[in-house]
């Protein structure tokens, strides 16, 4: 009597791991999104600091170029100038994941003294 009981339990804990496994999955892709999301992040900010001080230096193509580099050439760059700062806004599609397949944007905003004072 006792083994019947031992072989109506066989592959149970089978059956719980195939049940949770996709909830595992999706938890730990979002995790690992939003890490990426984050680093990415991150180098959005510190293209549009590199960007805004090349601005304040009046180094025009420099900024660009160095958008281009640092975050590749999808990613737009716009400044406003308002005689004593000038400030640059980036704005870049995710890349990784469920963020680029979601269409999010991520942007940063930086400013520097114009004229490189």
């Amino acid at each position: 009597m006792r083994r019947v009981a031992i072989d109506s339990d066989r592959g149970s804990v089978t059956a719980e791991f195939v049940t949770v496994l996709p909830a595992v999955f999706v938890i730990l892709v979002g995790v690992l999104g939003g890490f990426q999301l984050v680093i990415q992040q991150l180098r959005v900010a510190d293209a549009s600091s590199a960007a805004a001080r090349l601005l304040g230096r009046a180094d025009e193509s420099g900024a660009s170029e160095a958008v281009n580099t640092l975050l590749g050439p999808d990613a737009r760059l716009t400044s406003d100038d308002d005689g004593r700062f000038v400030c640059a806004s980036i704005t870049a599609q995710a890349e990784f994941g469920p963020a680029a397949l979601a269409g999010i944007s991520i942007t940063s905003r930086a400013c520097a003294l114009a004229g490189g004072q």
